[in-house]
């Protein structure tokens, strides 16, 4: 069966890659770096999510009555960028599985260096967070701030606040942190994957997929796209599958993906509720083309000299994930005293500017750290190193 699925996985990559090169390690190392601080900042657009003074939320779609183009543009970055979350786990599922023998001491050396790198920063950053934001609401319990957290301190008991920490059975209060928990939960249960993936990889993918598209989250999990984009990376780099994609198949599925995104953008005019049913299975499922669209748009980038900058930062993006919320609240919520008409322009304005400074200051406060107080910057960034 493993030699019948390696020849699969060739002939769907010679499809996808053409007469492309094969990628050099420096040059697969590049991308990674570019794609992995790239991705962070298409979750810091994602995490904006509605305009201060739109009535519904982005992940239904624009708003078909009021501010429809600004709400389309709003909508449609969300939903393409619903592709970070599928391809990191990807990226972290090929680095994970780079090992063929001594699969119980590297499985458990892992696990170890994944509890150091992941859960101990999660713990941290949020306990940094629940002071500061528990301190917010003792100055002014109405602040707008609290309202996006995943804690209301008016009726919070024990475990309320022990997840807002610890996250093992509901989300923290940084809660862009599920996913770093799902990933350690993933990383947790790898040597059941790693059995999948050596003895039975077709079912395990099957099993794995099949829950995600329908939303199962396998009791353990927040979200199940984690550990299943986790596992198809282990999948790739154990079968050794080559990870190039032509130019030619970058573009045509680029143009699928945004026809995707910007039908799915535009589900409001038809369907009443688009946050359900078979609509929520089509949400899920373009994310497979964004993948691929968004992984050969990074091949062709990040070996530019524009990507090689860009990848320079690919240290930071740990960091920009774990400091870019409440960050962008506070900075959302400055901003729009600021904005001057609450019309289309200015709501697009405010959006772009809120996310830039947001990248700009959470980068800028890890690159002084990093050269400040190398120690301290590198293990709240999860045991990683960044270049100054």
């Amino acid at each position: 069966m493993n030699a019948s699925i390696s020849a699969t996985a060739k002939e769907l990559q010679a499809y996808l890659a053409g007469s492309t090169p094969s990628l050099t390690k420096a040059q697969l190392s590049q991308i990674i770096s570019f794609s992995r601080i790239t991705l962070i900042v298409g979750l810091v657009f994602l995490h904006y999510e509605k305009f201060p003074n739109s009535r519904i939320t982005p992940f239904r779609g624009m708003d078909t009555e009021a501010f429809q183009a600004a709400t389309f543009v709003n909508s449609f970055i969300l939903f393409f960028f619903f592709a970070v979350v599928p391809l990191l786990s990807m990226i972290s599922g090929w680095l994970f599985f780079s090992f063929l023998n001594n699969a119980r001491s590297e499985l458990t050396s892992r696990m170890t260096r994944r509890f150091k790198s992941l859960y101990l920063p999660l713990a941290l950053w949020n306990l940094l967070y629940l002071a500061i934001l528990w301190s917010v609401y003792q100055l002014n319990s109405v602040s707008p701030i609290l309202q996006d957290i995943n804690i209301d301190f008016n009726k919070a008991g024990l475990l309320e606040y022990f997840n807002a920490v610890f996250a093992v059975t509901d989300r923290p209060i940084g809660f862009q942190f599920w996913f770093v928990r799902d990933l350690f939960m993933t990383v947790l249960v790898s040597p059941l994957l790693f059995l999948m993936l050596t003895r039975v990889p077709l079912v395990g993918a099957v099993i794995l997929g099949a829950g995600w598209l329908v939303g199962f989250d396998f009791w353990i999990f927040f979200r199940s796209d984690v550990v299943f984009f986790f596992y198809i990376g282990g999948l790739l780099r154990m079968h050794k599958a080559p990870l190039e994609i032509s130019g030619r198949m970058t573009i045509c599925l680029l143009l699928a993906y945004v026809a995707l995104v910007a039908l799915r953008t535009a589900a409001p005019y038809a369907i009443e509720d688009p946050q359900h049913g078979l609509t929520d299975v089509f949400t899920r499922g373009m994310r497979l083309v964004g993948v691929l669209a968004c992984w050969g748009i990074f091949q062709k980038v990040a070996l530019t000299e524009f990507g090689a900058w860009v990848a320079r930062f690919g240290g930071f993006a740990f960091f920009l994930h774990a400091a870019h919320f409440p960050l962008l609240a506070a900075v959302k919520l400055l901003l729009w005293h600021l904005v001057p008409v609450e019309n289309q322009v200015w709501m697009l304005v405010h959006y772009a500017i809120s996310v830039l400074i947001t990248v700009a200051v959470g980068v800028g406060i890890g690159m002084a750290l990093a050269r400040l107080a190398p120690g301290q910057f590198a293990f709240l960034n999860g045991g990683r190193l960044a270049a100054t």
